[in-house]
């Protein structure tokens, strides 16, 4: 793996191949458009030279069990979130993942940044969204299904683990008639882990198909079944066969088969959980419209993520 230079000055950070000077620059810039904020930092849109980067302003969000301010902790209690997306970016190049590339990091007693590579496209259900309106037709969706789940096989299968592979952190590229670019964002609860051939993360794979199952009513159930088998043809299937009670005495036709519907059945009901949990969330905010907490309108049109803003000179 990749060593990351050691800070020089300001604690920075950068992979090889990136100057200190550069990196100081793309923290340093003043941001572009804020894509978008919340009580725990912030996403920006920066640009240097006409290349645009992604840069993510962590803040102290939480207080320690003693109440003390997190501020006062060292720097690997203070910022474990954009020290885990740093390492597993890192990784995610040696492997040829597809994540952001890891550019430079700074860290202090009040917050800290990342600069990554940008990485165009739009979350997925967003993007299916906007595909839906111009074309309600079913055919590419079934293309697509098929496509998605190949991709989820495949950075899984490479040691890619996280709690968060949320529909808002997985960007899609392309127009409906493909091809398509899949890519990860959103890094801070991921690791990229190497694993001999018997070490299975059977839990960690499902947990994170559940959540990337949990889309609006926009994408009906039938196409995330189409995903999940893709995604289970596409060799996902040794995961289901090689779990619990299978895993020693799976050698019939029959007990394969009873295993990978064992394995549907905890991902469906795992998406279940999502919806309850979004439903309950929704109806505590008095929440009633049909898309609402998707970051869509009345007519599954997305709209802005809260806080984005395109920012002027004087800002």
């Amino acid at each position: 793996m990749p060593r990351e230079s050691s800070s020089v000055h300001g604690k920075i950070f950068h992979p090889p191949g990136i100057e200190t000077d550069v990196a100081q620059k793309l923290l340093d810039l003043p941001a572009k458009r804020i894509i978008a904020e919340g009580r725990r930092g912030r996403l920006e849109q920066i640009e240097a030279d006409g290349i645009p980067y992604a840069r993510k302003v962590y803040k102290v969000t939480k207080k320690s069990l003693h109440g003390t301010a997190v501020r006062f902790l060292p720097a690997f209690m203070r910022w474990g979130r954009v020290r885990r997306s740093w390492k597993a970016m890192l990784r995610g190049e040696e492997f040829d993942l597809p994540l952001p590339r890891a550019i430079a990091r700074r860290e202090n007693r009040q917050l800290a940044q990342l600069v990554c590579t940008w990485i165009p496209g739009e979350p997925l259900h967003h993007w299916h969204a906007r595909q839906l309106i111009k074309d309600p037709e079913p055919s590419w969706q079934f293309r697509f299904a098929d496509w998605i789940g190949v991709q989820l096989h495949q950075l899984l299968n490479r040691g890619f683990t996280t709690r968060d592979l949320s529909p808002n952190n997985v960007l899609i590229e392309g127009d409906r008639h493909g091809p398509w670019q899949f890519h990860v964002v959103d890094l801070d609860e991921a690791r990229i882990l190497r694993r001999s051939d018997g070490e299975r993360y059977i839990d960690q794979v499902i947990h994170s198909l559940s959540q990337i199952g949990h889309l609006p009513p926009t994408i009906p159930p039938r196409l995330k079944l189409r995903a999940l088998d893709s995604f289970l043809a596409a060799g996902g299937k040794r995961w289901a066969i090689d779990q619990g009670e299978f895993s020693a005495k799976s050698s019939s036709f029959v007990d394969e088969k009873r295993a990978q519907k064992k394995f549907i059945r905890q991902v469906i009901d795992g998406v279940l959980r999502f919806d309850r949990r979004k439903e309950e969330h929704l109806k505590r905010e008095s929440l009633s419209r049909r898309f609402a907490g998707w970051g869509l309108d009345e007519d599954g049109v997305p709209v802005p993520f809260d806080g984005a803003r395109v920012l002027d000179q004087e800002d």
